[in-house]
């Protein structure tokens, strides 16, 4: 059975796909934040890993989802900008 953590790590891999194929045609700014929306998807992931990691086996130590989670939420935010000034990917 797939748990909260798998359904957002499937989440943020089908939205994120799903904005570099849109990126790929003349949507690129719908890839933009399709991409940023994947990226948040994948922060809530990383985030909850951390907690999850302190109680659970796991293959990374709690610091090292925190910088997985630091990048995750950086992406969110670069993405957001771009978004907001009407940058699409690969513009």
């Amino acid at each position: 059975m797939i748990g909260t953590r798998g359904v957002l790590a499937v989440m943020a891999g089908a939205v994120m796909t799903a904005g570099l194929i849109a990126a790929q045609t003349e949507r690129r700014l719908l890839g933009t934040w399709l991409t940023m929306v994947g990226f948040v998807f994948a922060s809530m992931w990383s985030i909850m890993s951390i907690f999850w990691a302190q109680s659970n086996p796991s293959p990374l130590e709690p610091e090292s989802w925190m910088l997985l989670s630091s990048m995750a939420v950086s992406a969110t935010v670069y993405f957001g900008y771009l978004g907001l000034y009407g940058d699409g990917l690969g513009e």
